[in-house]
């Protein structure tokens, strides 16, 4: 005969059954999550690596134009060109230039150009790095973001960014009429002039599989606790 038997107990039960619901529940939901987030990254990767598409100028939610690929042409407007905060591609301080492109009478979208190194900051240290005439931009449409709550606020007088507030960075631009979102210039192959294009970065957080074992793994800890509890040797 076995030599254990179980004897619950009423107060540890009545505690333990709520606390593993509730831990159960968490696993599942982070299942959940999973799948939303696997779908959104392959949502992700066929806007970014499929064909150019116009710009699109009703916007009904920019989370769905996050990253869509778009072919745009028009005519860099270079007296209005805004420098921010970046770091480059070794790790170098620097900045990434915005410049609105003027695509017609009634819209202009803001433009990534690309990184420079912090020395060449001022146009006047960099002239042959300005674009002049009609010209076609293949990128990446991002959207605006906040300050985060340690970072530096704008210096709009400076020309000193570090988040991308596209309102203001329109007014100070002089622009009413701009697109609600940014676009990161694509890099050309073996172009490595400055400004260095192709400043996106998918570096999309995915935890959620983890999170889920997590709380699955501390709901069988749960279970594993309180049938250690519950059982008891036999008494001769």
């Amino acid at each position: 005969m076995f030599p254990y038997e179980f004897k619950p107990r009423l107060w540890p039960t009545l505690a333990t059954i709520p606390m593993l619901i509730f831990l159960l529940q968490l696993g599942f939901w982070q299942v959940e999550r999973l799948e939303w987030k696997l779908s959104l990254l392959d949502k992700i990767e066929a806007r970014a690596k499929g064909a150019p598409v116009a710009l699109p100028l009703d916007i009904v939610d920019i989370d769905e134009l996050e990253y869509l690929r778009v072919l745009v042409t028009g005519t860099f407007d270079n007296e209005h060109e805004l420098t921010m905060y970046s770091v480059g591609p070794n790790g170098q301080p620097g900045y990434d230039l915005y410049t609105p492109l003027v695509i017609s009478d009634e819209k202009q979208i803001i433009i990534n150009r690309g990184w420079v190194p912090e020395q060449l900051k001022e146009v006047n240290t960099r002239p042959d790095s300005q674009i002049h005439g009609e010209i076609s931009v293949t990128g990446l449409l991002r959207k605006p973001w906040g300050k985060l709550w340690y970072g530096p606020e704008n210096e709009p007088d400076n020309n000193m960014w570090f988040y991308g507030d596209v309102i203001n960075m329109s007014k100070t631009m002089k622009i009413s009429n701009s697109f609600a979102m940014y676009l990161y210039a694509e890099k050309e192959l073996n172009n490595n002039r400055f400004p260095i294009a192709g400043r996106t970065e998918f570096n999309i957080v995915n935890n959620h599989l983890d999170y889920a074992l997590t709380w699955f793994g501390l709901a069988i800890v749960l279970v594993g606790i309180y049938l250690i509890a519950h059982i008891k040797k036999k008494s001769n």
